[in-house]
């Protein structure tokens, strides 16, 4: 494999929401960011015991929603069951991690991960699982018990590396900076509110679609 760059180059400066929404300013403090977390830190994260598992836990859920992204934005995603998809996604991600180990996961996907089409596994995590997961699911998750909120918190973390993998394909360097999720995950839970039958995944690829680049 050949050498990956571990930067992204340009920004996202400007965001137009879907249906009218309004930007919200976000600090991202504490955010799970995978275009800072290294391959290093995921891949120690993943033993058994490691302190860093849930890190690495999320840092694959992001890593399958930049892919979920990228390919819808690629007109060629398609979500799978079987366990021996999800296996190889996994191994692949390994794989490039152990060979590129100070590469953030924002990198390996942009330029490794999704060089050749994979099935996304349909069941990221037991939590959050985007195929049947309506908006209607995403509010009342919202404003539900804690379980409820750690699952519409996952959710939001898949929806915002959607929201990166879909807008790679049409600017491959682009880097959305972490201090824009909350806006973006506003901007899905806002007009969720409005469309509850609606499939959480199509209303992200609405405002992923929305999200304007400069």
């Amino acid at each position: 494999m050949s050498v990956i760059r571990n930067a992204a180059c340009a920004t996202l400066a400007v965001i137009v929401m879907a249906t009218g929404a309004q930007t919200v300013s976000a600090q991202g403090q504490g955010e799970f960011d995978g275009a800072r977390f290294t391959c290093l830190e995921y891949t120690n994260g993943l033993g058994e015991n490691a302190s860093g598992k849930v890190q690495s836990q999320l840092g694959h859920l992001w890593i399958l929603g930049y892919m979920a992204g990228f390919y819808n934005a690629s007109g060629n995603l398609e979500m799978s069951d079987a366990t021996g998809d999800g296996e190889m996604i996994s191994n692949l991600a390994l794989q490039t991690c152990r060979q590129f180990p100070q590469n953030s996961l924002l990198s390996i996907s942009m330029q490794a991960l999704t060089a050749d089409t994979h099935k996304v596994p349909s069941t990221p995590t037991m939590e959050f699982t985007p195929v049947g997961y309506t908006c209607g699911n995403h509010v009342d998750a919202k404003g539900g018990s804690a379980a409820g909120a750690n699952k519409a918190d996952l959710a939001d973390l898949w929806a915002f590396a959607f929201i990166q993998g879909y807008k790679n394909v049409s600017a491959p360097d682009m880097e959305i900076p972490i201090d824009n999720k909350g806006a973006l995950t506003g901007a899905i839970e806002k007009n969720c509110a409005n469309n509850r039958d609606m499939a959480f995944m199509d209303l992200t690829a609405l405002v992923a679609k929305a999200v304007k680049l400069e």
